[in-house]
């Protein structure tokens, strides 16, 4: 391997993966060519058409790992309007063509992928004993449930599977993430999704076979996906505002004291990771990533001689100053109204667990769930400095110091703290970056 390779996390066996995917797909698109039924062209033209048009016109991603694209809706209805040949060779159309993407070997995994997602979803549509075309209509309404809706339903859940295994594989080996965590990561991320990918794509299949409107219901559907989507722009838009913010605030806080930028990048990467372990939801997990990424903005507030000097070094009254620096910082954002949430874990960050800490002296579960997470990433910071060395400590020293003063932190953060430093090892630092 490559020193660049290495020092990207990527493997060498990332070709060899990319090329068994590749091959993969092909053999299953030739195999169902060669011994299942065929399609009939004009659907598989018009779903292709659909397909090309939705993956081209996706927004990205408008949050962490949030983004919105109509191709997998496609996929699942094509299971049942064109069989197994048919869905993979929408899945594989539907992406050869990415505008986006500079990279041919990314858009040819892309494709390879999207036709086994479309092939895997049709085939369990298949053995299901789900109806296929014609075979729908005029059906009873009681059959649906059972010759159409839960097969396409599982095929739904399967394709969202072969999704979460075929993403990790890449990323793993691309990028070094564990190949468990991007699993559960693309199932928490898009499961949901997914669901209501199933739900339109059986409305899809309903309203062209069962219904009788045949590709004019490629209209009805697409009209309120475009809708949904323009929404989604809109939010997207806002988000990308916030985030703008965000930089803003932090660029601010680097231009007083460049190694802060540093350590609040990799708070926010350590905090997410915490908040999923610890299951919050998804609007709590922005909130803490919020707090850990401005937990230190108060510093604008603080005379450059002290926060220069050791804190060792520091008079009662100066480490008072530098102390208040959390209560500095949620007056700072206070008005900001996204980060309104965020603010109660910046200004609470030194409370302990026990109820001696400050500025409110408050203790457990009353302590805001970012701020326990944040008292808990900034503690990391400081543990994974060596004291003996000057280098980086190993993972389980950190762990000995969170746990050498049960009042401090709450436990249950230190726990899934030291799980996701198992999981995910430390957060890297950026080029640019100065040791603390």
């Amino acid at each position: 391997m490559s020193k660049a390779a290495a020092a990207s996390g990527r493997s060498r066996w990332l070709p060899a993966y990319l090329g068994f995917v590749l091959a993969t797909s092909v053999a299953v698109g030739a195999c169902a060519w060669v011994v299942l039924p065929r399609p009939q062209l004009g659907p598989v033209l018009l779903l292709c058409l659909m397909g090309l048009v939705s993956f081209q016109i996706r927004e990205p991603e408008a949050a962490s790992r949030i983004s919105f694209s109509f191709l997998s809706i496609i996929l699942v209805a094509s299971a049942a309007i064109v069989g197994v040949f048919g869905a993979w060779l929408v899945g594989t159309l539907s992406m050869l063509i990415d505008r986006r993407q500079r990279r041919w070997s990314a858009t040819m995994f892309n494709a390879a992928m999207s036709g086994l997602l479309g092939a895997a979803g049709a085939l369990t549509y298949a053995l299901l004993g789900g109806e296929e075309g014609d075979g729908m209509l005029g059906m009873h309404t009681s059959d649906l449930a059972a010759r159409v809706g839960w097969p396409l339903l599982a095929a739904d859940v399967v394709a969202c599977l072969v999704n979460a295994v075929l993403l990790a594989g890449v990323i793993h080996l691309d990028q070094g993430v564990p190949f468990g965590v991007v699993v559960r990561r693309a199932l928490t991320g898009s499961g949901v999704a997914y669901i209501g990918y199933g739900i339109i794509g059986l409305l899809f299949v309903i309203l062209w076979f069962p219904a009788g409107l045949g590709a004019f219901s490629a209209l009805l559907i697409m009209a309120p996906l475009l809708a949904a989507r323009w929404a989604f722009v809109q939010y997207g838009e806002e988000m990308r505002s916030h985030e703008r913010t965000i930089d803003t605030l932090v660029t601010a806080l680097g231009t007083k004291e460049p190694a802060a930028v540093d350590r609040s990048q990799r708070a926010a990467a350590l905090a997410e990771w915490v908040a999923e372990e610890l299951g919050l939801p998804p609007g709590q997990i922005g909130t803490v990533r919020y707090a850990a990424t401005l937990h230190e903005i108060g510093h604008l507030g603080v005379a450059t001689r002290l926060l220069r000097r050791p804190v060792d070094s520091l008079t009662t009254a100066e480490r008072s100053v530098l102390d208040r620096h959390c209560v500095m910082g949620a007056r700072m954002i206070e008005g900001i109204d996204f980060l309104e949430e965020a603010r109660s874990g910046i200004r609470h960050q030194h409370e302990r667990f026990d109820g001696s800490g400050r500025p409110d002296g408050i203790a457990g579960d009353a302590i805001p769930v970012a701020a326990r997470i944040v008292a808990v990433v900034a503690a990391v910071e400081r543990a994974l400095v060596d004291p003996a060395t000057g280098g980086r400590a190993a993972i389980a020293d950190v762990a000995r110091q969170l746990q050498g003063d049960p009042g401090r932190f709450d436990p249950e953060v230190v726990a899934a703290t030291i799980v996701a430093l198992d999981k995910h090892g430390v957060p890297a630092r950026t080029p640019s970056g100065v040791s603390p």
